[in-house]
């Protein structure tokens, strides 16, 4: 391996959606919402992510208020103890979201390899 290889230079990008100018979806909030999913408890996803349950509920809280839907079904404990999966409308706001960012950072990958030529690295 080259020691040229890790010193390529890359974009990096982090989406967010906004509304006005609070920002209330992004990476941190899709990694709760797909942990949420693959665990079907919020309260592991949190963990996972070093969150605290009450502040993974006020993601979420927050989230729900900012798009006015439900995003996460909650079944509370007892016994059995509880489960949360995601609402159809999450499911498709996870997939719309990562499609969005997947074109944009085609996109930006494009412009950044005209912008940033070879030639201009050997200047």
């Amino acid at each position: 391996m080259n020691p040229q290889d890790n010193l390529t230079v890359v974009p990096k990008m982090k989406i967010w959606l906004k509304r006005g100018e609070q920002g209330f979806f992004g990476p941190g909030t899709l990694k709760l919402l797909k942990l949420t999913d693959k665990h079907r408890s919020i309260k592991v996803a949190c963990a996972e992510m070093g969150l605290s349950y009450s502040k993974g509920w006020k993601i979420v809280d927050n989230l729900e208020e900012s798009l006015g839907r439900k995003l996460i079904n909650r079944r509370q404990g007892g016994s059995h103890g509880g489960s949360s999966s995601l609402t159809e409308f999450a499911l498709a706001l996870i997939d719309k979201y990562e499609e969005y960012c997947a074109a944009l950072r085609k996109v930006s990958e494009g412009i950044f390899e005209e912008t940033f030529a070879p030639e201009f690295w050997s200047l």
